[in-house]
């Protein structure tokens, strides 16, 4: 009698594919402290999430059960090494060399203590001054046209409240990328004046190695409490913290697609089709998105098969006595 056979991929998340490039954030609600919860990130997924703009921020609060907490770790961290950054973020809106380019005045910066901001002034030049110093500022407004990419403010605020002034009503604090930017924001600095534009100086760092200079700080912070920071729910900015102290935590992973292949063979050995199934399952594969460089391949089990065999008797009084033959078989790629 025809023994029929049902080979079931229960989803392409038992394939370790290329092709699925992009991440996902996912959120842990465990409390464990900042090394704990990076350990678990890069042993079960990819690591602790970096953050690039506002729109990172915003998928955080969509994931499920992170309300019910009120701070959670993510993947920035004190460093050993101070550098200045854009607050401006997005690679998008640099091109090659533009994050880079600096016109600091002469002698800067001085990097007295507590100069972590800068200015521009009226010459062009670029000077790192204190923060909370109220000044005019320039806004960058990605959707302006050419002529009113760059905003003057002439409301005096300190550098983190011109920051969200920036960040709300147009995209962020300027950049300056290059010589031609330069002397158009330059132009708009009223004479003998200086105005606050989006560098600064920042001693955290992502762990894992990512560029990305968003940061969003609470006001006063970081304050020095801690060196790991965490995202508060209540308002949606950053804390420096403890890093001992344990709480959830965001991990970034592999985005993961779901896929149901049901093939019915007609024989037993389904060893000598192994080549055939492949196929049949990287081109449906490929269909739903997957690259077509990507390289999908059986991965063998620990007995060396690549197929595992279960059988699954009907126990119930209406038992037909006839035997179902499950063949599972796990994907991999190398």
């Amino acid at each position: 009698m025809e023994q029929m056979l049902f080979l079931i991929f229960i989803s392409w998340g038992l394939f370790w594919v290329k092709g699925l490039s992009s991440a996902v954030v996912l959120f842990v609600n465990q409390s464990k402290t900042f090394d704990e919860a990076l350990r678990i990130c890069r042993d079960e997924y990819i690591d602790l999430v970096s953050l690039w703009d506002q729109s990172d921020m915003d998928a955080l609060f969509t994931l499920k059960d992170f309300t019910f907490t009120e701070t959670a770790w993510i993947g920035l961290r004190k460093s050993r090494r101070e550098q200045w950054l854009w607050s401006l973020s997005d690679p998008r809106l640099y091109k090659a060399g533009e994050t880079e380019y600096t016109n600091w005045g002469p002698r800067e910066p001085t990097n007295t203590a507590g100069e972590f901001c800068s200015v521009m002034d009226s010459l062009g030049n670029i000077r790192d001054t204190p923060c909370l110093t109220p000044r005019s500022f320039i806004c960058y407004n990605d959707q302006g046209s050419s002529s009113d990419k760059y905003v003057f403010v002439s409301s005096p605020k300190a550098w983190r409240d011109a920051q969200s002034h920036c960040r709300s009503f147009y995209t962020d604090l300027v950049s300056v990328r290059n010589l031609q930017e330069n002397q158009q924001i330059q132009s708009l600095v009223p004479a003998g004046g200086v105005s606050y534009i989006g560098y600064f100086k920042d001693d955290f760092a992502w762990s894992d190695s990512s560029t990305s200079s968003y940061r969003n700080w609470d006001h006063g912070q970081p304050d020095g409490s801690g060196i790991c920071a965490v995202l508060q729910f209540h308002n949606h900015m950053w804390n420096d913290l403890t890093c001992t102290d344990p709480r959830g935590f965001f991990c970034s992973a592999d985005a993961v697609l779901t896929q149901t292949v049901r093939l019915q063979l007609k024989a037993l050995r389904v060893e000598d089709l192994q080549l055939s199934l492949l196929q049949q399952i990287r081109q449906t594969l490929v269909s739903g998105g997957l690259s077509e460089y990507a390289d999908v391949q059986w991965r063998k089990q620990q007995d060396g098969n690549i197929f595992q065999r279960t059988e699954d008797l009907k126990t119930d009084a209406q038992n037909t006595g006839k035997q179902s033959n499950t063949v599972c078989g796990d994907g991999g790629q190398h």
